[in-house]
């Protein structure tokens, strides 16, 4: 383990706000096992977190602010709400190196075709952000955010990419009406390449496009899905629903486990990333709705179909009152509930325990070292 302090590690720790714990990592493990005790402890002990081995360079997303400093000299890095000012980063301790390098090399073309970069205080220029997405391999793809549909030099701008950073073997281009948020847009236009980069995942092959939902942390999101599924005691006679499902990397990993996977998503682009995904890996048992999951899940009570097990990952902000009744009404025999939001996750385990359900493990894997983020698993059993 790295016992390096975030502070003496990078001389943006206060400025940034991408780390928020200046201490050892040994001790950053300890104080998030001590939140996750706090939470949790009073359903069951929690297991010991599980740490990375190597902390740093763990991000294979990074996204980029591009804004002009006077003069015509270009600065990009991490955005600043309270400010509406960006924070130059070249180097990142959390950042994957090879996107920071594609970054700069795409600021250094903007000044060379004189590409303006978008002020929001006067909504003129065209280059809002960039977002670059790294595969296992060292493939990557970089998405172009922008203010406006046409800018003259894109494709240029594209091809001499493509030649300067080798590893980037997709280009796209999409426009954010935003002044100030980092709002990804609707749609994109490919410049190079297809659109989209592969990577492997648990033995498993994924298509992610600028757009789709993956995590951002590789090695860590093996530990976290295995333990999941371990987790979930799956076995060949069940069926498993996948709640907010988004591309359908989990319930495509758990296919090989059971009977029958059924996932659901909201985002209907999602949805058709996961069809094409579980054709990519040859995975036959498995059908991905575009739903609310809420609503899905009420439908099967109507038809008096019962998963053995649901899996669960929702955003931040956790399950709202009409999906906890649904889930309950369901009442699968196991529920899986990950989280990156332990005060929401430990809100909606209450509530679930006031339902009939035990809670029979608690597990906490550190997906994010150097931010207070805490992801954790909570299996629960009807009682």
């Amino acid at each position: 383990m790295a016992s390096q302090k975030c502070e003496t590690t990078c001389r943006l720790f206060k400025r940034c706000g991408g780390c928020q714990l200046s201490m050892s990592y040994e001790e950053q493990l300890l104080w998030k096992q001590e939140r996750v005790e706090r939470r949790f402890s009073r359903f069951i002990k929690p297991d010991t977190i599980i740490g990375m081995e190597k902390p740093f360079h763990y991000r294979n997303k990074t996204t980029a602010v591009v804004r002009e400093q006077g003069r015509g000299r270009l600065l990009s890095g991490v955005f600043q709400s309270s400010t509406n000012s960006v924070v130059a980063t070249d180097d990142c301790m959390l950042e994957d190196k090879r996107s920071l390098k594609i970054i700069k090399t795409a600021r250094e073309l903007m000044r060379e075709l004189k590409i303006s970069a978008y002020n929001p205080k006067t909504d003129r220029g065209t280059v809002k952000y960039f977002l670059v997405r790294q595969n296992t391999n060292g493939q990557a793809l970089l998405l172009v955010v922008t203010s406006k549909n046409q800018w003259n030099e894109k494709h240029l701008f594209a091809k001499l990419l493509s030649e300067r950073c080798k590893n980037v073997t997709t280009i796209s281009v999409g426009v954010s009406r935003s002044r100030d948020k980092l709002v990804l847009p609707t749609e994109c236009e490919i410049l190079t390449g297809e659109g989209f980069i592969t990577d492997r995942l648990c033995s498993k092959t994924f298509e992610i496009s600028p757009l789709s939902f993956y995590q951002i942390n590789h090695t860590q999101t093996e530990k976290l899905y295995n333990l999941a599924l371990d987790m979930a005691q799956l076995r060949k006679s069940d069926t498993m629903l996948d709640c907010y499902c988004g591309i359908g990397t989990i319930g495509i990993i758990a296919s090989d486990r059971v009977k029958k996977v059924m996932g659901v998503e909201k985002n209907s682009f999602a949805i058709e990333k996961a069809k094409r995904n579980a054709s990519l890996c040859g995975v036959t048992n498995a059908e991905f709705t575009n739903a609310d999951a809420g609503e899905f899940m009420a439908r099967l009570v109507e038809k008096g179909e019962k998963p053995d097990v649901v899996i669960m990952d929702p955003a931040r902000m956790g399950c709202d009152r009409r999906f906890l009744q649904s889930l309950t009404k369901l009442s699968p025999e196991r529920i899986v509930y990950i989280s990156c939001n332990i005060e929401t996750q430990e809100r909606d385990v209450k509530e679930l325990v006031k339902q009939g359900y035990e809670v029979k493990r608690v597990a906490p894997v550190d997906m994010f070292p150097h931010t207070t983020h805490i992801e954790c698993v909570v299996l629960l059993i009807k009682g």
